[in-house]
């Protein structure tokens, strides 16, 4: 059985120092077999930011995947963010962009769905290209049937109705039409602070919160997920900051059956 610890949105620069050192110590306690951080290590991409980021994953001494999100990329600094955007994501994380690792148990997928810029006024919202979808669906399909396949993306590709208008990622429809009966399993990702888990069109679409941010909405605290298991069978335990320590809140259990995923 394997255990990933997922983690989102820490953005360093707004980091609470007491959640992020129990952060810390869940990871010792779990000893996963890694971390998925799925995107907005800082908040303004500063250098100081980046290197803060870069100590903590050099601190955790577990494997990590992690993929880009829109507050890694410069807000303020207009030239920087349209002639060297990820500058400063290539010397202190890593030269990847779009990471993908792989083993007999499971296969992780990420893509950069944030963009420098759009056709609309929030540039912070992100997008999943024709190239990415059939980059993904390709690596799906090539993948062993026993292969758990997990895709990381920073944007939502499903939201509860009350936080519709943070807006899904663009390509979202086109996106979830080709990856149906691939064998995608899991789509991870963040962005919105909120955390929750569903299934759509037979794929757990799987939520992080911010983990360890003051960046908090209301009624919603720091949190993280905990996902165990394998092709047939996976809980997802979703973990909050209550009463300085990382608690369990939920626990949901998903079968796969016919083809797609269902909650038990």
């Amino acid at each position: 059985m394997t255990t990933f610890v997922h983690i989102s949105d820490l953005h360093f620069g707004r980091i609470l120092t007491d959640v992020l050192a129990g952060l810390k110590q869940k990871i010792k306690s779990i000893k996963p077999d890694m971390i998925i951080i799925s995107g907005d290590l800082t908040q303004r991409a500063t250098k100081k930011e980046y290197q803060q980021a870069a100590d903590f994953l050099n601190d955790i001494n577990t494997p990590y995947f992690i993929i880009p999100g829109n507050h890694d990329l410069s807000t303020f600094r207009i030239i920087e963010r349209f002639f060297w955007p990820w500058r400063k994501w290539h010397k202190w994380v890593q030269r990847e962009l779009e990471a993908q690792y792989a083993n007999d148990n499971y296969q992780l997928i990420g893509i950069n769905t944030a963009r420098k810029a759009g056709f609309y006024m929030d540039w912070s919202r992100g997008r999943i290209s024709s190239t990415q979808i059939k980059h993904i669906t390709k690596q799906v399909m090539e993948a062993p049937e026993y292969q758990l396949q997990l895709l990381v993306a920073h944007h939502p590709f499903w939201l509860p109705r009350e936080y519709e208008a943070r807006h899904l990622i663009g390509g979202r429809d086109k996106a979830l039409a080709s990856f149906k009966d691939t064998g995608l399993d899991l789509i991870l990702s963040g962005h919105v602070h909120v955390d929750y888990c569903r299934v759509v069109d037979g794929i757990i679409v799987s939520h992080a919160g911010t983990t360890t941010s003051d960046r908090l909405l209301p009624e919603h605290a720091n949190s993280f997920n905990i996902i165990r298991g394998d092709k047939s069978t996976l809980t997802i335990a979703r973990h909050h900051w209550h009463q300085d320590e990382f608690q369990l809140s939920a626990t949901q259990t998903f079968y796969r059956d016919n083809g797609g995923w269902h909650e038990q």
